[in-house]
């Protein structure tokens, strides 16, 4: 089911694609998780403000049981040699639970090259002590993208390292394509992506944010942590499919960044009850509980 469904997925593509005009000379501009951040070629450097919403913050297709909606406000100075740095805060819009979740600082270098574009960029991240986003074990990353556009399709990888208590890599792939309309305001972007990782942090979500910590039950009271099997190995997480549409009247910048992801090799989760006072251990393995999800950002952005 899962493969037919990402052959037509695929299919649609291709076909949309091909019906189109040539827009191999046109620059794409790139969608982010939140909001729309600008990055084709500027003649001249600017500030950006914008604020976004996340429906859901879904990550390797994989999610919190419950939903995590988030408010983000960014603010931005974007070069034109290509250089870029931003900070933004995720505000958890969720009843009973409202808080800042996290800060972020991310900086980096877009360049072109031809029908090759790329970007370089790092970032450093403050969850909140209390987040359950399940990537709230990370710190920090490295990252480094690129694409080729073949006009009719544009391959993308993006490939990086995560850091946290135990660093992971991750290397991402992508087929994508931009359709063009009314002079280019308007900027449509379908793609398919296929992402993968290593899994430490999420055995340190599991074990400090999820599961772990101290459980009583029946009067007991017990030391819980949790493992997840091979978390060092690398595995495809998810397949996904996007399309972000931008649509631009002067300074402005609208966005909106519908997705659908299915993730794949659920994890295999081993959990471990410690009796304070002494006692039988219980020990119980199983595997994660995932499902296909569909999320939606967007937002709108300032050029000055």
């Amino acid at each position: 089911m899962k493969r037919t469904f990402i052959t037509l997925l695929f299919s649609i593509l291709v076909f949309n694609i091909f019906a189109q005009e040539d827009t191999a000379a046109k620059t794409a501009v790139t969608a982010d998780t939140i909001t729309q951040k600008p990055k084709t070629t500027a003649l001249k450097s600017y500030f950006s403000a914008s604020l976004g919403f996340l429906s859901n913050s879904v990550y390797n297709g994989r999610k919190d049981s419950v939903a995590t909606p988030y408010i983000t406000p960014t603010i931005g100075y974007y070069d034109k040699s290509g250089f870029f740095i931003d900070g933004s805060l995720s505000y958890l819009a969720r009843a009973g639970s409202s808080r800042v979740d996290l800060f972020n600082i991310e900086a980096g270098y877009d360049f072109y090259l031809g029908n090759f574009d790329g970007e370089i960029s790092a970032n450093k991240s403050f969850y909140n002590s209390s987040s359950t986003n399940v990537t709230s074990q990370i710190t920090g990353s490295v990252l480094a993208s690129g694409g080729y556009d073949l006009v009719y399709i544009k391959p993308t990888i993006e490939a990086g390292i995560n850091f946290g208590n135990k660093s992971d890599y991750l290397v991402n792939f992508g087929l994508e394509h931009t359709f063009y309309q009314l002079k280019d305001k308007l900027q449509i972007t379908p793609g398919l992506k296929a992402n993968g990782s290593t899994q430490n942090y999420y055995g340190s979500y599991y074990n400090k944010r999820k599961v772990g910590g101290k459980r009583k039950n029946a009067g007991i009271t017990y030391d819980v942590t949790a493992t997840v099997e091979d978390a060092a190995k690398y595995k495809i997480l998810d397949y996904g499919f996007s399309m972000p549409v931008s649509y631009s009247i002067k300074k402005f910048t609208l966005s909106l960044s519908p997705a659908y992801v299915i993730p794949v090799n659920p994890a295999i989760v081993t959990v471990m009850l410690v009796p304070e006072a002494g006692g039988v251990t219980r020990i119980k393995t199983s595997a994660e509980v995932i499902s296909n999800t569909f999320y939606c950002s967007f937002g709108v952005s300032y050029k000055f």
